[in-house]
């Protein structure tokens, strides 16, 4: 069942707008929150469901929730943020951030400088260390997927549509053909029994986008490659302008035997002499918050000061004071504790 505009999901929290897209897995809405703001939903496609068997269905459903609610804890600035699912009748949902923007798919005709296009390769590399920290693969990084926005002035990237038909394919039958997105699908993508768990499928898609960022060409598939022995053009002779050290970070990122690429995101960031980024929370408050927040720490910082020096000064009158040093003769007050200074455990 598609939803259409006018459409009110989980008891009016959320109407729909239109459509903005749909594949052979889910299908995504623009809809609109009863605050006005505008964010995406995106839930299973009926034809995809509608072909399982009921124990097909019921595992990719559980799959959907159990990956939908890992992604809520990938909290970055570079990563579209994700929202608990919920069920609406038969169908889960997955509320997303709405990032109104350009996909870098949309500037793959223009060239871009390479201090450009690694600006936004680290920040989608930094993102997906974060994705990878969670035990998370995205299996389906390329230029479609990375929006551009606009903040404080600068255009930055982030990483959207996780690819988790990829690895809900891994519970279809062999007759089911896998979506994947061609010249950014590392070889390993397309195997059929094997499930790949490490960063490297990551870095190859990672590398290939920066190979079209720089080139403005789409590299040779890696199934050609392995299949038909296609060779894979360096980047470097489609634009002598690319730096030897960049030139060679595609490539060894681009290799097809996994173990032959770096091991880590974070390791093929170095091969390019990207340095990591200072971690920023994603929500942040504004400066003068902060500025009145600091004011009164200091603030506090000093009556307390204040108050410590008051009491010692207090305590220390009576070693001054003779008349009140204790008399020789009197003994000594009982130790034994009141009621009222116990602690329960």
């Amino acid at each position: 069942m598609a939803w259409v505009a006018g459409d009110r999901l989980q008891g009016g929290k959320y109407t729909i707008e239109r459509e903005l897209g749909r594949g052979r897995f889910g299908i995504t809405y623009l809809v609109k929150n009863k605050n006005g703001d505008r964010q995406v939903i995106k839930t299973l496609n009926d034809d995809l469901l509608t072909s399982l068997s009921q124990s097909e269905r019921g595992r990719l459903e559980t799959m959907f929730w159990q990956e939908a609610v890992k992604l809520t804890q990938c909290k970055h600035k570079h990563i579209v943020q994700v929202a608990e699912p919920f069920k609406e009748g038969e169908h889960w949902c997955l509320v997303m951030e709405y990032v109104d923007g350009v996909s870098l798919a949309d500037r793959r005709q223009q060239i871009l400088s390479e201090s450009e296009a690694l600006r936004y390769i680290q920040q989608i590399g930094e993102a997906l260390i974060e994705v990878h920290k969670n035990r998370l693969i995205h299996r389906d990084v390329h230029p479609g997927n990375i929006f551009l926005r606009v903040r404080e002035g600068q255009p930055e990237a982030v990483l959207i549509d996780f690819g988790l038909a990829l690895d809900f394919d891994h519970i279809l039958t062999t007759s089911r053909t896998k979506e994947t997105s061609e010249g950014f699908t590392p070889p390993e993508l397309y195997a059929q029994h094997t499930k790949p768990t490490g960063a490297y499928s990551d870095i190859y898609s990672l590398a290939a986008t920066l190979y079209v960022l720089l080139t403005g060409k789409t590299p040779v598939s890696a199934l050609k490659r392995k299949v038909d022995n296609a060779p894979l053009v360096e980047p470097k002779k489609h634009n002598p302008q690319i730096s030897d050290r960049t030139n060679r970070a595609i490539v060894t990122g681009m290799k097809l035997d996994p173990k032959q690429r770096p091991q880590s995101m974070r390791e093929w960031l170095d091969l390019l002499g990207l340095t990591a980024e200072i971690p920023q929370p994603v929500a942040t408050v504004s400066s003068n918050t902060n500025s009145n927040w600091d004011k009164k720490i200091q603030f506090w910082t000093v009556v307390i000061a204040a108050i410590g020096v008051f009491i010692a000064l207090l305590a220390a009158i009576p070693s001054w004071i003779p008349i009140f040093k204790p008399s020789p003769s009197s003994s000594p007050p009982s130790l034994s504790p009141s009621p009222s200074s116990s602690k329960t455990p």
